[in-house]
């Protein structure tokens, strides 16, 4: 038998790898070797023989960190024995929920039933929440999705360090784009925040949660275009558009402003590959050849914008501006 055979979610313990044999000293060769990892302290992830990848190596960095703090979440959860439950980003992780900004070098969990806070290297362990926890579709346990969709834009507790109140609203948009929270889940969770330090910044975001929003691309372009003002309808069908929907389409002037297709699919957070680079081009081709159809079909204006430039609100609004003036100025007299 091997240490693979053992591997529960790709991770096994060093009392497990004891069991057939597998001392420190074959753990540490086996690190050596690239075979194992260690994770957490008496806790390895391991490659299976004939694997492409690692568990904790992904088809580029951005899933590479995701992988690598999901494993770090499961071990804290196998070494507590369901004293914890995932909180915080690491719970959004597990339940497949997009990030930006959060901090996924550190693991976050809180306790079921004790008070006690802690910090361990790579984990903050919080007092339980009042809610019960539920299951991600593989059966870990976390607190429930509304509050670390809230906690995710809450800590570090204080301005010493990096929050990411915006990442409350990217989670919250998916959370309800996939039906794992409502509305009044969202509500309920913030009540309970009421008096934690930045919970205005991040209830002042949710106000604008919306599941219609389907990529964390959508939900900052959606945010700044709030800031500048315009008045907008998510996933609207365009008239001749033959069923196509625009990601936005201004309520006052026939414009239609696109989140470029491959920051989408770049950004995809599954924890399997989210597609070679051949189809993330195939697919942005797709989208651009059905737009152009549209284009033909329509009086819209189209405005498409990337990943790098939705924070950019000059630029947001110069090219919206200029999209609205052309559509004005083709509107029969």
């Amino acid at each position: 038998m091997e240490l693979y055979d053992l591997a529960d979610h790709d991770l096994v313990s060093t009392a497990a790898a004891a069991s057939i044999g597998v001392d420190s000293t074959g753990l540490h060769r086996l690190v050596k070797a690239g075979t194992i990892r260690r994770v957490i302290r008496g806790w390895y992830a391991v490659r299976a023989p004939g694997r492409e990848r690692a568990p904790w190596e992904g088809g580029d960095s951005f899933q590479t960190t995701r992988l690598q703090h999901r494993l770090l979440t499961l071990a804290l959860l196998k070494s507590f024995e369901g004293r914890v439950v995932a909180s915080h980003q690491s719970a959004l992780v597990l339940h497949g929920a997009p990030l930006w900004q959060a901090d996924l070098d550190t693991a976050h969990v809180c306790r079921t039933s004790t008070n006690h806070t802690r910090h361990r290297p790579s984990a903050v362990i919080h007092p339980p929440v009042s809610d019960s926890p539920v299951e991600t579709a593989e059966g870990f346990r976390t607190v429930p999705v509304a509050h670390a969709v809230i906690q995710v834009g809450l800590y570090p507790a204080d301005d010493a360090g990096r929050r990411a109140p915006m990442d409350s609203l990217i989670a919250a948009d998916h959370a309800l784009h996939q039906e794992l929270i409502t509305a009044d889940d969202l509500d309920a969770a913030l009540r309970q925040h009421a008096h934690h330090p930045g919970i205005p910044a991040v209830r002042a975001l949710l106000e604008h949660a919306d599941g219609r929003h389907e990529s964390p691309g959508e939900s900052r372009l959606a945010h700044g275009m709030r800031m500048l003002g315009y008045r907008f309808t998510p996933q609207a069908p365009l008239p001749g558009g033959h069923g196509y929907r625009g990601d936005f389409l201004l309520d006052e002037d026939p414009v239609v402003v696109e989140f470029d297709g491959l920051a989408k699919y770049a950004l995809a957070t599954t924890t399997a590959a989210a597609g070679s680079a051949a189809a993330q081009r195939q697919n942005l081709a797709a989208e651009k050849r059905r737009e152009e159809d549209v284009l033909r079909r329509s009086a819209h204006e189209f405005v498409r914008f990337t990943w790098h430039e939705v924070g950019n609100l000059g630029l947001v609004r110069d090219r919206i501006d200029a999209a609205i003036a052309r559509a004005r100025l083709r509107r029969p007299a």
